[in-house]
């Protein structure tokens, strides 16, 4: 713009001096202007140049201040320009981000609704497994109370096998230290007459030769080059009886002899014995039951397991 404006300003110029000059030598002027005299005339023209001459200062001068003007405009111009292409590219970013936003709105909203659903189904099936869960405890808990009860009848059945065992085997009693010879005159031990003998010299039963017997004989291993024990079991209860209430007469020797019960029932007497035992020391009627030979019985009254005898 302040190029073409410069050109137009130059045209300008020379189309003025152009006209001056012929204005000032035209005929017609030369016609219509009156006399005057050569020097007044130069003085005139003189004066005419100089006011020429400031006024195409004074004009030049407005000129090159506009020309300024209009390069800063230029400058100005060039400014918007580019301010108006960043605002376009801000705007194109605006709309995308704009869009994006849309986008991740409805992206958003798709998720919260998923996490609804997924929730609610959650919820469904925590409740149903919280169902399922009480249903198994009740299912548990009346199996631990049956299994429960089942363990107890197991117990009773148990225990009452080991009295049915104890029961048949009644006409056993266990001999201890009785000494033992594996050899007779070149023959094997005879153990019944083993036994007859000690029942006669060493327990003073006389009827020891009419005592029938069902099966006597050695049991375990030998320890420590110690007799082995002799099992027996008689014919008949009473003659069993008979000899057991005998068992005084062995005090002080080394000889012993025992019911033959199942190891459980004499582990279970064990606990009664120390009271057993005080109960006899004092003259207190104690015995142990025939049918239930765990059980201790002191004065007549079951005697409740660990409690201590006192008179």
């Amino acid at each position: 713009m302040v190029n073409l404006f410069g050109e137009f300003l130059s045209k300008r110029k020379t189309i003025s001096s152009a006209s001056s000059d012929e204005s000032t030598f035209s005929p017609e002027t030369k016609k219509t202007k009156p006399y005057s005299s050569p020097t007044h005339q130069v003085n005139c023209q003189e004066d005419e140049i100089m006011t020429a001459l400031s006024m195409t200062q004074d004009v030049g001068a407005t000129l090159q201040a506009i020309l300024d003007k209009l390069e800063k405009l230029d400058s100005i111009e060039s400014a918007v320009k580019k301010i108006e292409a960043n605002l376009k590219k801000l705007e194109n970013r605006t709309r995308r981000l704009e869009d994006f936003q849309t986008t991740a709105k409805k992206d958003i909203e798709d998720l919260k609704e998923g996490i609804n659903f997924t929730g609610q189904q959650l919820s469904d099936k925590t409740e149903a497994l919280e169902r399922t869960h009480r249903m198994y405890e009740t299912q548990l808990t009346e199996l631990t109370r049956k299994c429960q009860k089942n363990e107890h009848l197991l117990g009773e059945i148990h225990t009452k096998n080991l009295y049915l065992e104890s029961y048949s085997r009644r006409e056993n009693i266990k001999f201890t230290n009785i000494d033992e010879s594996t050899e007779i005159d070149g023959r094997n031990e005879d153990t019944k007459e083993v036994l007859r003998n000690f029942l006669e010299r060493d327990l003073g039963y006389r009827e020891a030769r009419n005592v029938e017997f069902q099966r006597v004989h050695r049991i375990g291993k030998s320890k420590d080059g110690n007799p082995r024990p002799i099992l027996v079991r008689f014919l008949r209860y009473k003659d069993c009886q008979q000899i057991f209430s005998l068992g005084h007469r062995l005090k002080g020797t080394n000889f012993q002899m025992f019911r033959d019960l199942p190891q459980e029932i004499i582990a279970r007497r064990k606990a009664l014995m120390e009271a057993f035992k005080d109960a006899r020391k004092n003259g207190v009627a104690a015995s142990f039951s025939q049918s239930q030979p765990d059980k201790l019985y002191i004065r007549g009254k079951l005697w409740p397991i660990g409690q201590k005898f006192t008179t």
